[in-house]
């Protein structure tokens, strides 16, 4: 049995063990941070358990890492926002906060999202580790920050975004990947059979699968993308579409 196999199994067994402790103990139960594959895995696993008393929640909407939860609601997760001021002059990287983190000695999924802004990041960690994280850190790649804990009313992160306008054969999913990325419909499929792409947080190896309008594709080593807008034919009968590019 494979690495990949033994990891999904555990994982499978882990949240079926958490619902049923949360209806146990008759309160909420909570996960660590999952990635989109791990949020694909419990999605499909809960769907054929017949749980639906779930919710997934990164601490703000459309974030990318998320905490699974069992009869909870939002406001209970237990997820802390740090908020790290510096220069606006020094631009600090996402890459950069995340090993600064990591080399405390904590493992990946105790941390959700970062989002790097001009002078200030936010970092989503799980409650119980956010004190440690504040006493252990006060550089990142060289640079002084000063740092808290926020509340969510504190977040005041817009996403932007690049627009792309494409032509595309039709609307099945790796006509579009192909689009996104510039590569040729057998690297498409290759990267899709793989696990490499997720349609609304879904892994998706169906290349034959259709996309919709407001529909969120994940490209690992790719981005994240939005179908914005469908916008009818080209001449020839191609599919002119608006993608956005979250940046």
């Amino acid at each position: 049995m494979s690495k990949n196999i033994d990891e999904k199994d555990i994982l499978i067994s882990r949240i079926s063990d958490l619902y049923y402790l949360s209806m146990e103990r008759n309160k909420p139960e909570f996960t660590s941070f999952l990635n989109e594959s791990e949020i694909s895995i419990c999605i499909e696993a809960l769907k054929d358990f017949g749980i639906t008393d779930y919710y997934f929640f990164g601490g703000y909407e459309n974030s990318q890492r998320k905490v699974l939860g069992f009869f909870a609601k939002e406001e209970e997760y237990p997820i802390s926002i740090i908020e790290y001021k510096y220069r606006k002059q020094d631009k600090l990287t996402h890459r950069q906060f995340l090993g600064t983190i990591l080399s405390t000695g904590l493992n990946r999924n105790v941390i959700g999202d970062i989002v790097c802004m001009e002078g200030k990041t936010y970092v989503f960690v799980l409650e119980n580790q956010a004190d440690y994280i504040l006493s252990q850190i006060n550089r990142i790649a060289k640079v002084g920050v000063k740092s808290k804990i926020v509340t969510l009313d504190n977040f005041d992160y817009t996403p932007t975004f690049k627009y792309h306008d494409y032509t595309v054969a039709s609307l099945r999913l790796d006509a579009v990947v192909a689009a996104i990325t510039g590569l040729s419909r057998e690297k498409v499929r290759t990267l899709m059979l793989s696990g490499n792409v997720f349609k609304n947080y879904i892994e998706d190896t169906n290349i034959s699968d259709k996309v919709s309008q407001d529909d969120i594709i994940s490209i690992r080593k790719y981005g994240k993308f939005i179908l914005d807008d469908i916008n009818g034919l080209t001449k020839k009968g191609r599919q002119k579409i608006k993608i956005k590019q979250y940046i």
